[in-house]
């Protein structure tokens, strides 16, 4: 009510308007004023009415009588016609400083009363209340309708009203509440409260929640305890209150909310509606001081109140849903906070029930959607069932499309999807998920008010997503973000919140990750402290105790391996059994906890040589590792420590640890993820391979170390071959069968080499692809192993046998040499020999491969070969690092390899074919020209033995040599001067090589801006043989995106023709690739076991035969290598792609006599001309 006694109160309408109206009749205006106000009070204001109907004015009035005592009035006799149905009367105010302010405009009907009018100001801003009717006379009160921007002529809120300050009736302080109009100022005032909370629920707005308190905490104290609305004035304020602490954080407005809702509850007198709306508001106070303070009495209460409130709505009712909902999400988070299955179950039962209950268009439906959302995600990290992952993430998506853009709490649903597709990047590793969640959390963080209490667990879920793809890219700039989010997380997080262990846990997690990249001490004592505090604010029967005590764990374990405090390790080790004995058996974590208590107790058998401890340690990896309950590239994880523990201490259960670990490899990398998730998993273990066939090398089962290696090694390769591998044998006896896998295969190994614009994944979304993708994966794995039940089909697409692989060696030997830290070996293949050929390389070890590794990767960049037109200057060092690391190959490896083999330097014109196949660093040095350089004696150099090739594994090598394609023409490619990139004036002269040499034999050239990954991939679908004389680039980082470089078109805007889509790719006739471009045979460091590089890609496209290059050429030497070896492939009128090893061998010895014939000193040869070319395949 306007302090109208106030010196600096402008002219204001007085505070009641009333309407007095019949069922056809609008009978008139009346202005009420206090007693004591001035009589000019409305001299520079005119106030008029208007009745419209059908946009028809029908009546106005803008005479002001004369004051009559304490009230103005303008009195309109309106008859209105039965037959009209409806009319609208506009009370309207202007003020001299002002345009005119439509202060309602209100919509009667003559049969009914419509339940809302709708104010607006000169600026469009609209409010919503509600009307009451009395018997036939239907009387507003229009008492504190907020304008905010409006002039003070307009009643202002009740919130900047001196209440105490107006006239005082019978004794009583306060506002005289005796009007004549047969309706209570005290209904008028909580009617108003309520309306300002609605809006401020629907808006956001944090002065109509203040206005709505002061309107309900007046009406309430003067409403008497026998008035029979006091229960519900009690009920309104507590449920306002609950409402203000969203946006001031204070608990006291909680506490008093509660006491509030227990005095109106105590109040009730069985009135079922009453109960309904008394329980509801007092379940949700209870609620609210559980997430502020973490009392589990609190959110007990919260239960038991929404579980009654459930049991007396009518079935089928709104009510009905929104009291399911509610108790849905009071069920989600004591399943939070004490782990009971049941409670999730009953939340998704409810929450589903809710959204079926709730009508269309109304809010509620998007707000049980959203809680349904969070219950399947918590369902999926209890149980970990992707089903309830994806149906999360759907139904999240869902819940925001129900709402619209400016929707006040759309931060809430934003943020929770983007924690629902964090988890799905854990599951599946896709990065497009991690990438989405980043932009979800973002725009939540955007979204989400400065004041909010909400704000912290944005802050979090964002940091916590920044975090993650510190990981995965390295990114220091992400993880300092990370830690500035968490920290601003938790400086706005009180303490009993419960969100605070949250954040402290993910703080600890960014500060120990940043420790791994940084080494600063200060880093490893923070994660140390936020763990602890994580762990102090956890209660012992929360479920998520025993992870954050297992986080702790691995912290303290890096702080004692750091500074070997003996206090920090036995600190771990009793968090880790701390946490054993809390979680339950089942429990996705415990594997977890089992393989890190197992790490701490390793450690202190390091420090004090307790064997005790080290059979610990075995027996929980062991556990962990069995456990059929993780993920399995989790239990890789105790797969790998448990067999390099038994390693270390002699126990014979290395041998089963490792047969785990094989078995564990292909799950871990599992067809329904992507290749570069694949890839990624990958690069942690895939040295344990080489690792097991050491062990069992050692143990003389030279075969299975065979097998062993060619099982676990290049694995993604061996996928997209066997999708890639014919079923029709399955056709007599099994047709359906064979039909089905047929067509699940081809979608699948569309969808793992990322060529999905087929039919079959037509009018998806990426997402939907993915998810596509994981189903036929899943599909596929079935009908494998109901094809591996039929009598005969036991080892279909199994690991290939002995008996198999040996085949191999049909033209000449195959040699398969391991490195690993335990040891090194060459393992050999030949046609003449039934068992493996084992030669232990006693003088060389893994460190000297990565030595080496090293030195040629220093030389490289001091020569800056990067790209084929670069030239080089060349300096005495380097020329000594390249022929020091070629001597050292030949010493250690190829000359103990070719005495095994028992071979002898043969004339250049009658050598015999040999293939390697390294592992390990070996894979990225250049074996093919091992020798000694420092002598022209014969005899000092692989070349004077062999005609050398490599192959990524056995089995592409096994599958190539069955079959024998004729030529179909060649594909040659230019790129003199592709964009962005250097010219390459060379690739004109190569293909005029070409040219000459295949003057009689079809040739198709694609030259300079004719030659587009479109157009290439067309010709290469054409042509089985290609020549691409152009720019590539090896990505370390990601290796699918090595790309060869053309002109762009429209599919391919920036002309990147990637490795990516090359193994997409199947030819079923291709045959020969000559890469003469730059790194196109460079693998991924992190991947040396899976072959991840151009040249490769080509041999998963389908081609034989592959030139390439260990790194970038000179544009001067490409023709001449070239023209050479199409001389001798074109060489009597039949092109043969057998030959190109030995054409590319006399080729490369060529340009090699002619550089070392261009100086006499043996320093100044140019190794990095010639020794770049290799050839791969058959």
């Amino acid at each position: 009510m306007s302090d109208l006694n106030d010196a600096n109160t402008d002219a204001a309408i007085e505070p009641v308007i009333h309407i007095a109206y019949s069922a056809v009749c609008f009978t008139g205006l009346r202005i009420e004023l206090p007693a004591d106000s001035p009589p000019n009070l409305l001299d520079n204001n005119m106030i008029f009415a208007e009745c419209t109907t059908n946009d028809t004015v029908i009546q106005e009035s803008t005479m002001i009588k004369e004051a009559k005592s304490t009230w103005w009035e303008l009195t309109q006799h309106i008859q209105i016609s039965t037959e009209i149905p409806s009319f609208m009367l506009s009370i309207l105010s202007r003020h001299p400083e002002h345009d005119d302010y439509i202060v309602a405009q209100v919509e009667f009907q003559t049969a009914s009363v419509i339940s809302e009018f709708v104010m607006h100001d000169h600026r469009g801003s609209e409010v919503f209340t509600h009307w009451y009717s009395f018997g036939s006379v239907l009387e507003l009160g229009f008492r504190g309708v907020v304008v905010s921007s409006g002039p003070s002529s307009i009643p202002s809120s009740v919130d900047g009203n001196s209440l105490s300050d107006l006239p005082t009736t019978n004794g009583r302080s306060g506002p005289d509440l005796s009007f004549n109009f047969g309706i209570d100022f005290l209904v008028l005032l909580s009617n108003h409260g309520n309306h300002l909370l609605r809006r401020s629920t629907q808006f956001g707005s944090e002065d109509d929640i203040q206005h709505a308190i002061s309107a309900l905490e007046c009406s309430l104290s003067y409403t008497l305890d026998s008035d029979p609305y006091k229960r519900s004035r009690l009920s309104d304020l507590s449920h306002a209150l609950g409402h203000r602490f969203n946006f001031s954080g204070d608990s006291r407005d909680l506490d008093q909310a509660i006491e509030l809702g227990n005095r109106a509850v105590t109040l009730a007198d069985g009135d079922q509606d009453d109960q309904l709306s008394l329980f509801s508001h007092l379940s949700r106070s209870y609620l609210r001081r559980f997430n502020s303070l973490g009392n589990l009495d609190d959110l007990n209460s919260a239960v038991s109140a929404a579980e009654f409130v459930v049991s007396v709505s009518a079935e089928g009712s709104y009510l009905k849903a929104n009291s399911l909902h509610h108790l849905a999400l009071c069920l989600y988070q004591r399943f939070e906070r004490l782990g009971e299955l049941s409670d999730i179950e009953s939340a998704i039962k409810m929450g589903r029930l809710a959204f079926s209950l709730t009508p269309e268009g109304d809010e509620l439906k998007c707000w049980a959607l959203q809680n349904t959302a969070l219950s399947l995600s918590q369902r999926f990290v209890r149980l970990g069932t992707s089903d309830d992952l994806e149906e999360s993430i759907s139904v999240g998506r869902k819940a925001l499309d129900f709402i619209p853009e400016d929707f006040p709490e759309k931060y809430s649903m934003l943020s929770h999807l983007s924690n629902f597709l964090q988890r799905r990047f854990y599951m599946f590793g896709d990065s497009a998920d991690l990438d989405e969640a980043i932009v979800k959390g973002i725009d939540a963080l955007k979204a989400v008010p400065s004041t909010s209490p909400d704000r912290s667990g944005i802050l979090d879920t964002l940091g916590s997503c920044l975090f993650v793809r510190s990981q995965l890219n390295g990114d220091l700039n992400d993880l300092t973000e990370s830690i500035s989010l968490l920290q601003s997380a938790l400086s706005n997080t009180p303490d009993g919140h419960r969100f605070k262990p949250i954040i402290l846990e993910h703080l600890s997690k960014s500060f120990r990750y940043r420790f791994f990249k940084t080494k600063d001490t200060d880093d490893i004592d923070e994660a140390v402290s936020a763990g602890r505090r994580a762990v102090a604010f956890t209660p012992d029967d929360d479920p998520n105790k025993p992870s954050r005590l297992n986080h702790l764990v691995c912290s303290l374990q890096d702080r004692f391996i750091h500074r070997k405090h003996i206090d920090d390790l036995e600190e771990s080790i009793s968090c880790a059994k701390e946490a054993l004995s809390l979680i339950p058996d089942g429990h996705q974590e415990k594997n977890h906890i089992l393989s890190h208590l197992g790490d701490a107790v390793e450690l202190r058998f390091d420090h004090f040589q307790n064997r005790s401890d080290a059979d610990e340690a075995t027996s929980l990896y062991k556990s962990a590792a069995l456990s059929p309950i993780d993920r399995p590239d989790d239990r890789l994880y105790a797969t790998s420590r448990w067999a390099s523990l038994c390693v270390k201490i002699n126990c014979p259960s290395a041998l089963e640890a490792y047969k785990v670990a094989l078995n564990l490899l292909p799950q871990a990398v599992w067809t329904g993820k992507s290749i570069a998730a694949r890839h990624r998993r990958l690069a942690d273990y895939g040295s344990i391979v080489n690792e097991a066939a050491t062990y069992v090398l050692q143990l003389g089962y030279t075969d299975t170390a065979l097998e062993w290696l060619e099982t676990g090694r290049a694995i993604v390769w061996g996928q997209l071959h066997n999708l890639r591998s014919p079923v029709d044998f399955l056709s007599d006896a099994h047709p359906d069968l064979m039909e089905r896998l047929s067509q699940v295969t081809a979608a699948l190994e569309k969808a793992s080499s990322g060529d999905v614009n087929t039919e079959h994944f037509k009018g998806m979304t990426m997402e939907e692809i993915a998810k596509e993708h994981r189903r036929l994966a899943t599909e596929w794995d079935g009908l494998v192993e109901r094809v591996r039940a039929l009598p005969g089909f036991e080892d279909f697409l199994g690991p290939k046998k002995l008996a198999s692989l040996k085949n191999v060696a049909k033209l000449g030997p195959v040699i398969l040499v391991n490195i690993s830290p335990a040891g090194c070996d060459a393992l050999i293949l030949r046609s003449d020999l039934d068992d493996v050929l084992h030669i232990p390389l006693k003088d060389f070890t893994y460190e000297d491969a990565e030595n080496l590794q090293k030195q040629l990767t220093k030389a490289l960049s001091a020569y800056g070969v990067r790209t084929r037109a670069s030239q080089p200057v060349y300096t005495t060092s380097e020329k000594s690092i390249f022929m020091k690391v070629l001597k050292v190959l030949w010493t250690s490896i190829v000359k103990p390899v070719l005495d095994g083999l028992a071979f002898s330097p043969c004339d250049s014109t009658n050598l015999p074919r040999l293939w390697w196949c390294p592992t390990g660093p070996l894979a990225f040095l250049p074996l093919h020209a091992a020798g000694d350089y420092n002598t022209n004696k014969q005899g000092t150099k692989l070349s004077d033995y062999v005609v050398s090739s490599y192959i990524p594994t056995l089995t592409i090598l096994l599958d190539k040599l069955e079959k024998i394609r004729t030529f179909k023409g060649l594909l040659a490619i230019s790129q003199p001067n592709t964009p962005r990139m250097p010219n390459l004036p060379g690739t004109e002269e190569e293909l005029q090589k070409i040219k000459e040499r295949g003057t009689n034999f079809f040739v198709q050239y694609l030259k300079g801006k004719e030659a587009t990954p479109d157009t290439v991939l067309h010709g290469m679908a054409t042509c089985n043989w290609v020549h691409m004389a152009c720019h590539a680039t090896q990505e370390k980082a990601k290796s699918l995106d090595s790309t060869f470089h053309l002109h762009p078109s429209p599919n391919y805007p920036d002309g990147h023709l990637p490795l990516s889509h090359l193994i997409a790719k199947s030819f079923p006739d291709a045959d020969f690739a000559y890469l003469s471009a730059c790194q196109t045979a460079t693998g991924d460091e992190s991947l040396s076991e899976e072959s991840v590089h151009l040249a490769a890609g080509m041999l998963m496209a389908g081609y034989q035969s592959v030139v390439a290059t260990l790194w970038s050429i000179r544009d001067s030497d490409a023709p001449r290598v070239a023209d050479e070896v199409y001389s001798r492939l074109f060489k009597d009128g039949k092109p043969d792609s057998r030959n190109a090893a030995i054409a590319l061998h006399h080729a490369v010895q060529s340009l090699r006599r002619d550089v070392e014939n261009e100086s006499d000193s043996l320093r100044d040869r140019e190794f990095v001309r010639w020794v770049p070319f290799i050839h791969v395949g058959v």
